[in-house]
């Protein structure tokens, strides 16, 4: 017996909703930044930090390649770890708001809950670092409409990614490094992590391969004729005028 159109409407609805939520490029709820204008640039960022060794290291080895980066940080973590948040903002990587706590199950949870993770979130920075973030990126990338009407409210733009590394999954340094190596070019926001997300904290797991394989994005950047750069420096020629959050924002 054939589904009858009631019920094809209701899969394909739910397939709709599914694909909205889930899928990190969708921009049904709200429009979602992926890529930088400037063709020979490229922004590698960083989610789930700070933590306490990845982060440094992470930092360290930028430095020395006279790399800016962007680092979405988790509010919880910025409570426990201050002086790297400052020191991320001292040497002139752009922080962005990834969520207060990065739970899991957040995409079920109403507007007022939103509201509570990012505006938090703004506050801690603002204190440890004397300004809030600009940008935002919700944990996984998902979004509903509770998340995007928070973050509208608090004027900040969601930011995506074009270049996912998988560096949350079991990949050597080598495999990792060439995955991104073989996908990145010009324009493209690269997802990484620096840190740990608290579903993940339990299970013994590590970054220690992101930061292994972090140099040889490095130099393959460079042998590309790339710019590594922050988000903010990439966008605010292009965005300060259309985009509130940024327009807020004082060269």
């Amino acid at each position: 017996m054939g589904i009858t159109a009631a019920t094809a409407g209701i899969l394909s609805g739910s397939a709709l909703l599914a694909y909205s939520v889930f899928v990190p490029r969708c921009q049904f709820w709200a429009p979602v930044i992926r890529s930088v204008p400037d063709r020979e640039s490229i922004a590698l960022t960083f989610d789930d930090g700070p933590h306490p060794d990845f982060t440094p290291r992470i930092l360290d080895i930028l430095a020395q390649h006279h790399a800016r980066a962007t680092f979405f940080i988790i509010g919880r973590f910025a409570r426990q770890f201050p002086d790297i948040v400052r020191r991320i903002s001292r040497e002139g990587h752009t922080l962005g708001n990834h969520s207060l706590d990065h739970d899991r199950f957040g995409i079920n949870q109403k507007r007022d809950y939103w509201r509570h993770q990012i505006n938090e979130t703004q506050k801690t920075i603002a204190d440890i670092t004397g300004q809030p973030p600009f940008l935002f990126r919700s944990p996984m990338g998902f979004k509903t409409g509770h998340i995007a009407a928070a973050a509208r409210e608090a004027r900040l733009p969601f930011v995506g990614w074009s270049v996912r590394s998988l560096d949350t999954r079991p990949l050597t340094p080598q495999r990792l490094a060439d995955r991104v190596i073989k996908r990145m070019a010009g324009h493209d926001i690269v997802l990484l992590h620096d840190g740990v997300e608290p579903a993940r904290a339990a299970k013994n797991v590590s970054q220690e391969s992101t930061v292994a394989a972090l140099p040889a994005i490095l130099e393959s950047i460079a042998d590309k004729r790339l710019r590594p750069v922050s988000l903010l420096d990439a966008l605010l020629p292009a965005a300060r005028a259309e985009t509130p959050a940024l327009a807020r924002v004082r060269a």
